[in-house]
C-alpha cells in the first residue's frame, strides 16, 4: 500500500487530459504537425517534409477534424505516403508552455517557434504574460533538476496552477 501511495504522488495529473497532452508535447517536441481544416477533413503539415498523413493503424486515422490546431508525434514512416504514428492532439498553450524556444515575430505582433514555422498572434500583453509564465516554469523545472527532492506542488504551487488554468482555457489565435 505504501508503494502505491508513493506512485500516486507522481500521477497527480494522470486524469487531466490537457496536462497529459502538455507533457507529451514536452517529450515529443519538435515533432509538431499543423492541422489545417480543408472542408470536412483536416490536412497535416510538418516543417521538414510538408504534407503528411496519419498512419492507417493509428487511433487518429479515422478522425475527420481535430478540435485543437496541432499534433505531436513519435515517428514518421514512408511507404506509399509519409505517415506519422502515435500522434496526440495538443493546444497552442501546450506548445507555448512546453515546446521549444519562443522568439518575437518579425511583425512584432506575436511569437514564433521552429524558426518561424509556427506563429502565434495575440495582444502584446497576453504574449508577455505567456512568456513570463514560460520563464517561471523553466526556472521551476531547472530547480527540480538541480534539487530532485524539491516538492514542486508546494514550491511552485502558483506557477503550476497558472499553467493548468491556461492549458484548460485553450484560447489563442493561430
Amino acid at each position: 500500500i505504501t508503494s502505491v501511495l508513493k506512485f500516486q504522488a507522481y500521477n497527480h495529473y494522470g486524469k487531466d487530459l490537457e496536462m497529459v497532452s502538455a507533457v507529451l508535447c514536452a517529450g515529443l517536441y519538435p515533432n509538431v504537425i499543423q492541422c489545417k481544416r480543408r472542408g470536412k477533413r483536416t490536412a497535416f503539415y510538418t516543417k521538414d517534409v510538408g504534407k503528411v498523413d496519419i498512419h492507417p493503424s493509428s487511433v487518429n486515422a479515422g478522425v475527420q477534424q481535430f478540435p485543437l490546431p496541432y499534433l505531436v508525434y513519435s515517428e514518421k514512416v514512408k511507404t506509399a505516403s509519409i505517415y506519422v504514428r502515435d500522434s496526440t492532439n495538443i493546444s497552442d498553450y501546450a506548445l507555448l508552455l512546453f515546446g521549444g524556444s519562443l522568439s518575437p515575430s518579425n511583425t512584432g505582433e506575436g511569437i514564433e517557434m521552429l524558426a518561424g514555422y509556427l506563429h502565434f498572434s495575440a495582444p502584446k500583453r497576453i504574449i508577455e504574460l505567456i512568456q513570463r509564465l514560460r520563464g517561471e516554469l523553466d526556472k521551476l523545472l531547472q530547480r527540480k533538476i538541480e534539487e530532485p527532492a524539491l516538492d514542486i506542488f508546494s514550491e511552485g504551487k502558483g506557477v503550476v496552477a497558472a499553467a493548468i488554468e491556461l492549458l484548460h482555457s485553450q484560447n489563442i489565435y493561430h
